[in-house]
């Protein structure tokens, strides 16, 4: 008869099993972008019904305002990813702090927006110009929460709250199309996207965040003010630059083309984007992982790197094959204007890939001035050519000056990154030293150690 298992050995460490939060939590991201893409679609096939001059303001007035925020919010939305890991208590005032940092600057952004860039073509009246920045605000805020709960592990709640709001927008689009009301389009956005932080952020931050445990033992630790300060300078740095070309393009193409021209291209547009979103959740997911499992690094961007190069070859050949098939649903003329500078978008997320891949490895290693180049020389690039090129080749020229730009950029950083995996493959093939198993001990042995601890504990 075996004696009780007093001294049973621990699982060795180099067994142990990945959980597989770095998929799943990628996976949600990906799910909550096919829901926008596809509803959102959805939305602009019935936008299309509309004359395509309020069509392409809308879309301006939108795209615009997603990319302030987004400038606004994003460099913090990356701070949430890696320090909610080891915030524990202080969790609600990290977010506290990030909103208010993120609104301030939207503020600042959709005021200086109004006051002193050229938007005679996006707005009619005073009241749009006023409400503006309103919007900007609105739209930070809906862009860090969903950051929080990324940060917080839980991704999969993503996905039912873009699903909710993306059929609200629809439905109130086509109760206002039907109304013939002013501003339709806008207000169709903007009051699903007020209810949805009306909704989540009073659960998050009266319930969820004061509630969280302590840290883990394997999450990284949290940085001091000093170094809050010193990724928030560099985050913001790269997120304004990742920003620039989005926030760009259409007002060179509304300047140049006109209204009527942005409708056809910001279509496209936001259909390749929807892909190279989802790449950019794969990133996402990772810097996560990586702030809750330090030791698990080299493994971590393994399998980023596995999953992003699956989700771009599955992608990149389907909407070259059917782009012209997905904007018919917009109408003839969007299918006619917009196929080729979607064709020219999405052949450019390969090299998208590898920027990408080139950006989380600097980020891993906290090497941000490499990363703020390569977004300054991409956003130099791709605003110069669209300067040139869309004069002399419509719409089309925008998506040669994206494709031209993300190559070079890849041309540049495709050895560095080559480097970089070859030694994290070697460091993932050195084999671990050998795990001795434990030596089978007689049940007699058993009793009789346990018998001399129990001894040890009363004296």
């Amino acid at each position: 008869m075996d004696g009780p298992a007093v001294d049973r050995e621990p699982a060795p460490v180099s067994r142990r099993r990945f959980a597989p939060s770095l998929e799943l939590n990628a996976l949600a991201l990906m799910a909550a972008t096919g829901i926008t893409a596809l509803v959102g679609l959805g939305f602009w096939a019935v936008a299309a019904r509309l004359p395509a001059s309020e069509v392409g303001r809308a879309s301006a007035v939108l795209s615009t305002a997603t990319m302030l925020s987004l400038l606004a919010s994003s460099n913090i939305g990356l701070l949430f990813s890696r320090v909610l890991a080891s915030a524990g208590g202080k969790s609600r005032s990290v977010v506290l702090a990030g909103y208010g940092a993120a609104t301030g600057i939207g503020a600042i952004l959709g005021v200086g927006f109004v006051l002193f860039i050229p938007n005679d073509a996006l707005f009619d009246s005073w009241l749009d110009r006023a409400t503006f920045p309103l919007l900007v605000v609105l739209f930070c805020i809906f862009v860090l929460q969903d950051w929080v709960l990324i940060g917080l592990r839980a991704a999969r709640w993503v996905p039912l709250e873009q699903l909710l709001f993306a059929l609200a927008k629809l439905g109130l689009l086509v109760l206002f199309s039907a109304l013939v009301l002013d501003g339709g389009i806008v207000l169709a956005w903007a009051i699903p996207c007020l209810l949805t932080v009306l909704i989540i952020n009073p659960l998050l931050l009266g319930r969820v965040l004061p509630n969280r445990p302590p840290p883990a033992s394997g999450a990284a630790e949290m940085p001091s003010r000093r170094g809050l300060g010193i990724i928030f300078l560099a985050e913001y740095a790269t997120g304004a630059m990742a920003v620039v070309i989005p926030l760009s393009l259409p007002l060179i193409v509304v300047s140049q083309l006109g209204t009527q021209a942005n409708a056809y291209y910001a279509l496209p547009w936001l259909i390749a984007e929807s892909l190279g979103v989802l790449i950019w959740n794969i990133s996402s997911s990772y810097m996560v992982e990586a702030s809750h499992d330090g030791p698990q690094i080299a493994a971590l961007m393994r399998r980023t790197f596995r999953l992003s190069f699956l989700v771009g070859g599955l992608g990149v050949p389907f909407l070259l094959v059917a782009a012209p098939w997905l904007l018919s649903f917009l109408g003839p003329d969007y299918a006619a204007e917009g196929t080729t500078v979607l064709r020219l978008m999405v052949a450019a997320i390969p090299f998208t890939i590898i920027v990408l891949m080139y950006v989380t490895t600097s980020r891993v290693k906290n090497q941000m001035g490499r990363v703020v180049a390569i977004q300054l020389l991409s956003a130099i690039m791709v605003i110069g050519l669209a300067l040139a090129l869309i004069p002399r080749l419509g719409i089309d020229g925008a998506g040669w000056a994206y494709l031209i730009a993300e190559a070079i950029a890849a041309a540049i950083v495709i050895v560095p990154l080559i480097r970089f995996m070859r030694a994290n493959q070697v460091s993932l093939l050195r084999k671990p030293p050998p795990v001795t198993e434990p030596v089978p001990v007689p049940a007699s042995t058993n009793i009789a150690r346990a018998a001399a601890d129990a001894v040890t504990e009363r004296t």
